[in-house]
């Protein structure tokens, strides 16, 4: 008997255990943190591209070979290159969630658990109501649990793993319960697709108007203040 074929899109999401502790390989106190309007959490500025920063260089490569894995083999898409469109520290502490939300500006994204213990909330992805389903729904009538029947799914946050995903699935996070903080670096990839096929319309992207390691550093707007 021949496996069933999945032909509509499907959400994809891969985890990934780091060889090391990579918060040891940089100074978080250097950057600064806001806390943006209806967010609990903090995170460095928008716009800014930690993963281009030299201190981050290691931790950046160990990304790039996820992501490369996640294009190549889960994936399996023809592209040349990819980039980092954007990078950026979540810090989460006590009573700090993320709210539901997608990356539009992106293929795909991760977040590394850069420090995290058992009982920081889990990773949730939602599934999110189409217009083009049936009228009636089918998600009370399966037999068992199962990733393509499931309303939401959680994927832990341990300590030194990464989560890489299509950055179209709206995901976010619970409150967090404990006085220890979560934090996380989380990041979006752009891909520029094989064009091979003058025929096809491929996106392209132009990866020097991503390069933006620029950030703000603590110690300094102190000064000035």
């Amino acid at each position: 008997m021949t496996e069933a074929i999945a032909i509509f899109p499907t959400g994809l999401v891969k985890p990934y255990k780091a060889p090391k502790h990579y918060m040891d390989t940089f100074d978080i106190r250097k950057y600064l943190f806001e806390q943006y309007p209806s967010e609990t959490k903090l995170r460095t500025p928008k716009f800014n591209n930690l993963l281009l920063l030299p201190e981050m260089a290691e931790l950046a490569e160990f990304v790039k070979s996820c992501a490369k894995d996640f294009l190549d083999n889960v994936m399996q898409v023809d592209y040349d290159d990819f980039f980092f469109a954007e990078s950026w520290l979540n810090v989460s502490g006590k009573g700090g969630y993320q709210k539901m939300h997608n990356h539009s500006n992106s293929v795909i994204s991760g977040c590394i658990y850069l420090q995290s213990e058992e009982g920081h909330p889990a990773l949730n992805f939602r599934r999110q109501k189409q217009e083009f389903e049936p009228f009636f729904s089918l998600m009370e009538h399966y037999k068992a649990g199962n990733p393509n029947t499931a309303y939401e799914l959680s994927f832990p946050c341990t300590q030194d793993t990464m989560n890489v995903f299509s950055s179209w699935m709206y995901h976010g996070h619970q409150p967090n319960p404990l006085e220890t903080e979560r934090i996380g670096l989380a990041w979006n990839i752009l891909v520029n697709f094989a064009v091979e096929d003058k025929d096809l319309y491929r996106l392209s992207f132009d990866k020097d108007a991503y390069n933006r390691p620029a950030v703000f550093v603590k110690e300094e707007l102190d000064k000035d203040s």
